[in-house]
Formats: C-alpha cells, sequence, structure tokens
C-alpha cells in the first residue's frame, strides 16, 4: 500500500513539472494568399510540362517503331454508283431494278432464280447494253444529249415448246419502263437452240443430283478401285469428285456432258481416276435424262448394269490406284525441294515516294497522257473504252473476244476437248486478287459486280487492279563517249507504265489479262498463263499426245488461243489499213564503178481496199508490218499519223478441218480488218460452247459482204496463241515466265518525236569543264524530279485483307 501511494506521488510530480513548461509561442512566418497563388500555379505547370513532355515521348516512340508512309499521291474518288459514265458498269442498283421489272411482267412467265428449274422461264444474266457508237460519238461532240443506258437480258426458257433462249433491251435505267425482245443479225440461228445455252447453276445442281442417284451401284467399284467412294464419304478425306467437260456431244443439238473422276484433294486436277460418265441432258426434263457411256481404265460400256456385272465376273482390266495422303501432296503448293539456294527473305517492293501518279474517277484513269475507261464485262471481262492520248483519240474499243484452249489425246475428255470460255463468262471468272501477289500490295483495288447465274447482284472484291510498275530496263538511254573512252553525256528514261489487271479463272488455269500504257505512247494487251494443266489418266493411247508427270497422270498437248478486237479510231472515224512488205532487192551499185552488185531490204505499203484483202493468214514466210493510218492527219513532217498492230505470239491454227473448232472461226486468221457495225461487237458468243458444231456466232461470215474499208471506221481482229505440250516442270503449276502472250499497239509517225520527251522523269547527266588540267564536273537535270533515296514507304495493302468468296451486293 505504501509502494502504490508513493508511485501515485511521484506521477503527479512529473505531472506538476509538464504543466509549468512555458506554451509554445507561434510562427513570425506568414505565406500570403498571393504567394500560395504563384506556388500553386508553378506546381501545375509543372505537371502540365510532365504530361506535354510524356506525350512527346510517346509520339516519339510511335513515330520511331512506324515506317514513314509516303503521300498517296493523286486522287482516287472510287466507283461511283450513283452516277454512272456511259461506260460505267451496271450498279448492283440497276441490276435488281431490272430484275425486279421483267419479272414483274406477268406476261413473260418468269420464275424467280432461287426457286426454279431446267424446264422453267428465269433470268440467267444482267449486262450493260452499250450504247450505238455513232450516239456516243455525237455526245462528245456536243451534238447529242447523252445517250441512257439499257441492260441485255438472257432468259432461259424451258418451259416453251421448243425450248429457247430470249435475249431482252431493258431500259431506260435505272428506272426501266419498257422491254424488247432482241436479236442480233450476228446470229446465225434464230431463236438460239435450247441446248446451246451454258450450264449453270440450276441445271449443274440437277445434274450432280442425278449423277448421285445413277452411281449408288459404282460403290464397291470405287471403294476398291481408288479406296474412294462417292456416297457417305468423309469430305476431304475419301471422296471421289465429278467435273464436267465440254463440248457437250459430237455434233449439234446435242446435249451429252462426261463427267470424269478426280481425287478430292488440292490440286485435284492431276489427280484423274480413269473413270467416266456421260449424261444426255438434252430434255429440259431431268425426269428424262439417261446415263449414255462410261468408260472404266479405258473400256466403254453403255450401261451401268453391265460395268457392275463385269467387274464382279472380273471379266475386265481392273484399276488399282490407291494413293496415300504423303504421295497426294504433289499437286499441292506446300513448299519442297532442294533448299540450298532458299533465304527466307522479303523480296523487293514497289516504292511511290510521291504516291500514286495515276488518277482514278470511278472508272475513268488518267496516267500522264493517257485517257481511258476501263469496263468489266461479264461475258468477255475487262475492256478498255474510250482511249486517248496528250488528248488525241487513239481507241474506241480494245477488248479480249475470247479465250479457246484445243486439246488432243486418246480418251474422249482430251480428244474431243474444246473449250470456249466466253461461254464460262471471262468476267463472271475474274475473282478477287491476293494483294502483294496477284498485284502489288501498293496498288489500288477495284471491286466488280455481276448479275449472272445468281438470283442477285453479286460483289467480286478487288477483282480490278490498277498500279503503275517500272521495268528492269530503262525505256530509253544513251552513253556517250569519245574515241577514247571518256565520258561526255548520258541520258535516259526509267521504263515506267501503268498497268490495269485482272486475272480469269478458268477451270484448272489462270489467266492473268494486263493492259500496259507506257510513257512513249505504245499500249500493250497482254495474257500470262499460270494455273494447273488439264492431266487425263494415262492409258497406253495417250503416250504420243503428251509427257507423264506422275504415276498414272499425262499431261496432254494442246493450243491457247486468244482473240483481240482493237477498234483503232486514229484522230477520227475516217482510217485505213495498210501492210508494209519486207522485200529483198539485188542489184548494181550506182555508186561504185563496174558491176558491184548489192541485196538488202526494202518494203513496199500495200493499201487493203476491202474485207478479203484484210484478211491476213498464218503466212510466215512474208514478214509485215501492220499499219492503221489517218490519211488526212499527218505529223509536222507530212507523214500520215497512225498506229502499228504488233502480234508477238501468232501461233498457227492447225485444226482448221476440226468440227469442235467451228466456233472459232477467227482463229483462222493472225489478223482480220472489217468495217465497224454495231451488230458485229463480238466475235464469238456466250452459245460457242454449248454447239460449236454449228455455231449460233460465225466469225468468218463478218468477211462474206466484203465491205469496203478505205476512209472508214474500221475494227482490226487479231489472234495470238500458243502450243503447251506439259512437262514435269508444270507440276504442280505452269509458271508464267515462258507462257506469255502479246499484242502491241505502237504509234507509227503519229507524233514529231518520242512523246516520252515530255516526262520529267527523265536523267540528263553532263559535264562541266572547271579549267585545263582540272576534271570536269558533273551536271546532274532530272527536270524537276528529285532524285534522292527516299524517305518513305508505300501504305500497304495488307495480304491478310483477302477473303476469296464471291458475296451479296449491298444496294
Amino acid at each position: 500500500m505504501e509502494q502504490k501511494n508513493a508511485l501515485m506521488n511521484d506521477m503527479e510530480e512529473k505531472i506538476a513539472v509538464v504543466s509549468k513548461k512555458a506554451p509554445r509561442r507561434p510562427s513570425n512566418v506568414v505565406i500570403s494568399w498571393r504567394c500560395w497563388l504563384i506556388v500553386r500555379i508553378l506546381a501545375a505547370v509543372a505537371i502540365f510540362l510532365l504530361i506535354l513532355l510524356a506525350i512527346a515521348l510517346a509520339i516519339t516512340v510511335v513515330i520511331k517503331t512506324t515506317p514513314p508512309y509516303c503521300p498517296s499521291g493523286l486522287d482516287n474518288s472510287g466507283r461511283n454508283l450513283a452516277k454512272p459514265g456511259i461506260f460505267s458498269d451496271l450498279s448492283p442498283k440497276e441490276m435488281i431494278a431490272v430484275r425486279d421489272y421483267l419479272l414483274g411482267q406477268k406476261r413473260l412467265g418468269l420464275t424467280p432464280f432461287a426457286s426454279a428449274t431446267v424446264n422453267s422461264s428465269y433470268i440467267y444474266m444482267i449486262t450493260l447494253q452499250n450504247p450505238l457508237k455513232d450516239a456516243v460519238i455525237k455526245f462528245q461532240k456536243g451534238a447529242e444529249r447523252k445517250p441512257s443506258r439499257a441492260a441485255k437480258v438472257t432468259v432461259y426458257r424451258g418451259n416453251t415448246e421448243p425450248p429457247r433462249i430470249d435475249e431482252f433491251l431493258v431500259g431506260p435505267l435505272p428506272k426501266p419502263t419498257y422491254h424488247r425482245l432482241v436479236t442480233s443479225p450476228a446470229y446465225r440461228r434464230v431463236p438460239v437452240p435450247f441446248t446451246s445455252r451454258p450450264v449453270d447453276a440450276i441445271e449443274r445442281a440437277q445434274l450432280k443430283s442425278f449423277l448421285y442417284k445413277v452411281t449408288e451401284e459404282l460403290h464397291d467399284l470405287f471403294r476398291e478401285s481408288y479406296g474412294l467412294t462417292y456416297h457417305n464419304c468423309t469430305p476431304h478425306k475419301d471422296c471421289i469428285m465429278f467435273e464436267d467437260f465440254a463440248p457437250r456431244g459430237t455434233s449439234s443439238g446435242e446435249r451429252m456432258t462426261w463427267y470424269w473422276a478426280y481425287r478430292e484433294t488440292v490440286g485435284f486436277y492431276l489427280h484423274p481416276l480413269g473413270f467416266a460418265i456421260q449424261i444426255d441432258h438434252h430434255s429440259p426434263f431431268p425426269s428424262t435424262w439417261t446415263v449414255s457411256r462410261l468408260i472404266y481404265n479405258g473400256q466403254l460400256f453403255y450401261e451401268i448394269e453391265d460395268l457392275v456385272e463385269r467387274y464382279k465376273e472380273g471379266t475386265l482390266r481392273k484399276i488399282k490406284n490407291i494413293m496415300d495422303n504423303v504421295d497426294a501432296q504433289f499437286s499441292t503448293f506446300s513448299k519442297r525441294g532442294h533448299q540450298s539456294f532458299d533465304s527466307p527473305l522479303r523480296g523487293p517492293r514497289l516504292i511511290e515516294p510521291e504516291g500514286h501518279r495515276y488518277s482514278i474517277e470511278d472508272q475513268f484513269v488518267q496516267y500522264f497522257g493517257w485517257a481511258f475507261t476501263f469496263h468489266m464485262k461479264s461475258t468477255t471481262g475487262l475492256q478498255i473504252m474510250d482511249l486517248y492520248f496528250q488528248g488525241e483519240s487513239i481507241a474506241y474499243e480494245i477488248s479480249l473476244q475470247d479465250i479457246t484452249a484445243f486439246y488432243t489425246g486418246y480418251s474422249p475428255e482430251t480428244s474431243w476437248l474444246g473449250l470456249y470460255g466466253l461461254s464460262w463468262l471471262l468476267g463472271a471468272s475474274s475473282y478477287e486478287l491476293v494483294p502483294g501477289v496477284d498485284c502489288p500490295a501498293t496498288a489500288t483495288f477495284i471491286d466488280a459486280f455481276h448479275f449472272a447465274n445468281t438470283d442477285a447482284p453479286l460483289r467480286y472484291k478487288n477483282s480490278i487492279c490498277v498500279f503503275e510498275q517500272t521495268s528492269s530496263v530503262p525505256l530509253r538511254r544513251h552513253y556517250s563517249h569519245s574515241r577514247d573512252g571518256k565520258f561526255q553525256s548520258y541520258g535516259g528514261l526509267v521504263a515506267s507504265s501503268l498497268v490495269v489487271r485482272t486475272i480469269i479463272s478458268l477451270w484448272s488455269c489462270d489467266y492473268i489479262l494486263d493492259y500496259v500504257f507506257h510513257l512513249d505512247g505504245t499500249m500493250e494487251m497482254k495474257i500470262s498463263l499460270t494455273g494447273y494443266i488439264q492431266a487425263s489418266y494415262d492409258l497406253a493411247g495417250q503416250r504420243p499426245y503428251g509427257n507423264r508427270i506422275h504415276n498414272s497422270v499425262r499431261g496432254n498437248l494442246h493450243q491457247h488461243l486468244f482473240h483481240w478486237k482493237i477498234d483503232l479510231d486514229i484522230e477520227s472515224l475516217d482510217n485505213r489499213y495498210q501492210t508494209l512488205d519486207m522485200t529483198t532487192e539485188f542489184d548494181t551499185s550506182f555508186w561504185y564503178e563496174s558491176t558491184l552488185n548489192k541485196t538488202q531490204l526494202k518494203f513496199q505499203a500495200s493499201l487493203k481496199e476491202d474485207e478479203a484483202g484484210a484478211s491476213v493468214a498464218y503466212d510466215f514466210d512474208q514478214p509485215q508490218h501492220h499499219i492503221i493510218y489517218n490519211m488526212l492527219e499527218t505529223n509536222k513532217f507530212g507523214t500520215s499519223r497512225g498506229y502499228r498492230i504488233v502480234n508477238k505470239d501468232m501461233s498457227k491454227f492447225l485444226l482448221q478441218d476440226s468440227v469442235v473448232t467451228n466456233a472459232a472461226s477467227w482463229a483462222r486468221y493472225q489478223m482480220a480488218v472489217t468495217k465497224y457495225k454495231d451488230t458485229e461487237d463480238s466475235s464469238s458468243s456466250i452459245f460457242a460452247q454449248g454447239d460449236p458444231f454449228d455455231p449460233v456466232l460465225d466469225f468468218s461470215r463478218y468477211l462474206e459482204d466484203n465491205d469496203t474499208i478505205v476512209d472508214t471506221d474500221i475494227v482490226a481482229w487479231v489472234t495470238s496463241g500458243l502450243y503447251h505440250i506439259p512437262h514435269a516442270e508444270d507440276v504442280p503449276s505452269i509458271s508464267t515466265a515462258a507462257n506469255q502472250c502479246s499484242v502491241m499497239l505502237i504509234p507509227y509517225n503519229f507524233f514529231d518525236h518520242c512523246p516520252s520527251m515530255a516526262v520529267s522523269d527523265a536523267l540528263l547527266i553532263g559535264k562541266k569543264q572547271k579549267s585545263a588540267g582540272v576534271n570536269a564536273e558533273r551536271v546532274f537535270n532530272s527536270f524537276g524530279t528529285d532524285i534522292s533515296e527516299p524517305k518513305c514507304y508505300q501504305k500497304e495493302t495488307s495480304t491478310r485483307s483477302f477473303h476469296g468468296d464471291v458475296e451479296a451486293a449491298e444496294v
């Protein structure tokens, strides 16, 4: 207790001491309100500057890690679907307006495509009907109003007696009020026979259904012979594919299609199985279709039952064509082969330091002196219309007319195979292009729209590309030096050109179609071949016709031919055609005494006065230059202005006696010149494939009237092509390097000098002497063009943007 009291007293004493300490005096330092405001402002400014610094650092990082893009260059307005030009493609809205208008005409009795059958009446295709040339010319001269737009509609009439094809002109667009049944005066057969029509999606679907049903009995044969089947198979594993071939028969009026069997795998074109079945489907009623022939391992049968019975009995030659997945890789694009020379490094890229030097407004293109409109036609494909150079008229139309491939061989799929590309629709077979491979990634990509073999407009994304390229050789140059080898001067120009490209995919083959516009006024039409070859099963009878490219696979000899329409209008419609025929002369020289003889070349101009005289057969013994010129227009030297047509890849046609080629009578001429007629707008038709034996359109009839072609509007029709004997290096696909055909239009006295002299992209190097004994200073003149190293990269379209599918068009 005493201790507790002592502790309490001690604590009270300590508390008392603490309480006696002097109280703390307030600070004498007082911060005014103004100073405190300044401090706060300075702090805010510091924070703001720190934020700006952080943003600047972030921007610097982005700039350092992002390539400096070049400017976009001249304008590209894109497609103007609301206000189409004279030659602009039909817009999706116009297509739908035409479709709905015709479906609304009850007297026509049309069935919508989606619910139609072969024995219905329905719309197969809607395309632009180009106006009459005379109306276009008058409008361009300001004498007439703009021609109204109209559509040409192809209608299949399977429910008439007899069935037929009708073609209607529907207009005016975009709000149709009339339709007229039209028949081309160029047609030999009117109405167009139903058996001449192209096979469409409706008929093909019913054919596949028929094929599936009638081949059920062959299930065991397929399984034992190939390890595959057509029924209840696993896709991409053990399936057979059946693909059809044409022509469909051996004489006019027939419609019998061979379906050939292939292994379903990548590059199936190189996997023929040696089995085929022929279906007779000339009737519009599928219930009456029949099987007319079968081929198995080179043996012919007329009934499925007979083949099945003999197969079970073992009285025929059987096939054991089993292929594992590893061996099947030979037809793919998977990387393989020698690796020693390969480097996984990216190749050269196109750089346009100031951006595109061409402009595109809707479908109108300008590039230096060139000006033209491109048009994608569903049938004949990409065309060039209304072509000018340096403000002067060159051509009204330049277009591909048809692509053919005539095969040879032992079996029916090769011995009778004759393909007419137009019947498969060249334009509607031009699909999406891959940036960085099909076209430079810096190219301008353009969509196309088609209404063919469908119930609504389809958008073919990026199926056309436009780009400028630089050749590996200069367009012109000269290095001048003295006799002792000292440099004097140099002048040169980079060979730049503009390319308008599409790629046509027909069955196994791809055709790269280029229209190339050079700076010297030259235009080039070029086709490069690639894709797969058409292979056949290697029967003993096939061996004289081609090379073996794999086990049981042979590539057969065939000829590709391309036909071009070149409607040149040199300054006006009044043109002439002449050839400059190369000959030799052997005579005494005037300049020397005695009898000194000399042999030399000379040429003789030969004016062609009528169409018969202007039809140039395949005479390779007579070198000629072909000139289209205007007698009333001359250059400053008094020489008639013209253009020369150069066919760099003539391919002599040897199949004149083959009935399969009757629809390609144009192939008999390396060149023909006719008087322009609106009714003779094409050398072929979509009906060529259906009946090539007695064709609806025969080009040779254009020459029968033998019109005068002097000082009038004339058209040149040119054939180019090549023979192809497939070889091992064509596997998996044909390379373009040595498989190209081109036709060139070259100015011939059209200008007073080379028009490329106006291009500032040229370079002139001279020297300026300083003083005696001092090396001369080099003087570089680039005519205002920057020749320093580019500091930017062209913005590219990503390869990954490729989709590939055709899709419904937005309206």
